[in-house]
């Protein structure tokens, strides 16, 4: 087990930080409701087309 820290250490404490990052970055962002940036950020987009006089989501 030892050799294999000595060998391995780096990559793994590197995947463990992306691995981390990742979950970190998701539970920010999140996806519409769920998260604290992506709410904000579709509210904003809501708030464009509805200033700009279209539906969401609607072709014209």
């Amino acid at each position: 087990m030892k050799e294999v820290f000595q060998e391995y250490g780096g990559v793994i404490v590197t995947i463990i930080a992306i691995i981390a990052l990742i979950g970190v970055i998701s539970a920010i962002i999140g996806t519409g409701e769920n998260g604290i940036i992506g709410s904000a950020f579709t509210d904003l987009i809501e708030n464009f087309f509805n200033q700009a006089g279209l539906s969401f989501g609607t072709e014209n």
